[in-house]
């Protein structure tokens, strides 16, 4: 497996939507993946933990096996 975000990372809901959505996934995929990672609340508002998102998103078979984690780490940055 690739190596992991050293850091947490979070992305808001338009940053995470985006990002699936970039990656090829439909709204109802996007709403399941968002759903399943849960938000978490920092800062007072809702976000998104890069690295549950990355661990659902890679699941998704037209995908390559780190071509997630590559773009998660990208967008970290």
């Amino acid at each position: 497996m690739a190596q992991a975000i050293s850091n947490p990372v979070y992305f808001d809901r338009r940053e995470t939507e985006a990002f699936l959505e970039s990656k090829g996934f439909n709204g109802r995929d996007i709403e399941c993946i968002l759903d399943l990672a849960g938000p978490v609340v920092r800062g007072g508002r809702d976000v998104w933990p890069a690295d549950r998102v990355e661990r659902l998103a890679s699941r998704a078979y037209w995908l390559g096996e780190d071509e997630v984690h590559s773009a998660i780490l990208a967008k970290a940055a």
